[in-house]
């Protein structure tokens, strides 16, 4: 397959200051991808059949139901998620996914998050507003410095809560050990996170078994990384953790009755 040959707008001109037109040519896919034409057709394909998810028994209602929820699984598998145990949850993008994580980790006064100075601001901002944050540092080529982290580990123990780190730097391209860093993580009872926007599009990922040492407790990535800028985040985890406490979205699909007098 032509790679470029499927880009959508690959051959898209645009107006430059001297008067002419000229092929665009956009350096920053880190940042965000095209959309391929076969992710385009998919949707286009879909769109005719579009309706209500979840709150309809109309044919097309049922059918848009059964791809909303197939696409969850098929996000999961991507990763080798136990979908027995794990729950997908789509989100707008990665930087909410953080967020959505962080807001209902329930954190306790004293509890640490430890990531790293490698970190996109994503994957660092929202620990800080529940969390004591401690960053690991890199060494002088860029790369995590493990030392560090393991010390950091062993100093703070039991009062690190989380892990978070990213799987592949947006700016160096390293990608870091993140299934020893997870066998480091739960040595000391903690949980890891790993920020996947910039592994995913490139390498292979399995989370690994729940009970296995070196797993990925959490997990999220995008979609408009990916060659599929339609606006969707997958956060991955377990289903006992965000089954816990009251929804930080309320409304909607939340509800089984709602009253003037209960909820």
């Amino acid at each position: 397959m032509n790679i470029r040959n499927e880009i959508v707008g690959i051959n898209t001109e645009v107006p430059c200051l001297d008067g002419q037109n000229r092929k665009y040519v956009f350096l920053d896919n880190a940042a965000s991808t095209p959309a391929f034409k076969c992710v385009l057709k998919c949707v286009e394909d879909f769109a005719p059949w579009y309706s209500a998810v979840h709150r309809g028994t109309g044919f097309k209602s049922l059918l848009a139901t059964e791809l909303f929820d197939s696409s969850h699984e098929i996000a999961g598998e991507f990763v080798g998620a136990d979908l027995s145990t794990n729950t997908v949850i789509f989100v707008k993008n990665t930087t909410e996914a953080v967020n959505k994580l962080s807001a209902r980790f329930n954190f306790s006064s004293g509890d640490i998050v430890v990531t790293t100075s490698m970190e996109h601001h994503s994957n660092d901002l929202p620990w800080r507003k529940y969390a004591k944050v401690i960053h690991v540092g890199t060494t002088e080529d860029g790369h995590l410095d493990l030392p560090n982290l393991k010390d950091v580990l062993k100093q703070f123990g039991k009062r690190i809560k989380l892990v978070a780190i990213n799987g592949a730097s947006n700016i160096s391209g390293f990608i870091n050990p993140y299934h020893e860093i997870a066998e480091w993580t739960h040595a000391v009872g903690a949980k890891i996170f790993l920020d996947a926007a910039q592994l995913a599009p490139h390498r292979e990922i399995n989370i690994l078994p729940d009970g296995d040492k070196r797993h990925i407790d959490f997990i999220a990535y995008s979609a408009h990384k990916m060659y599929a800028p339609f606006g969707v985040g997958v956060l991955i985890g377990p289903k006992t953790f965000f089954e816990t406490g009251a929804p930080d979205v309320v409304g909607g699909g939340t509800v089984d009755i709602v009253t003037l007098d209960e909820v």
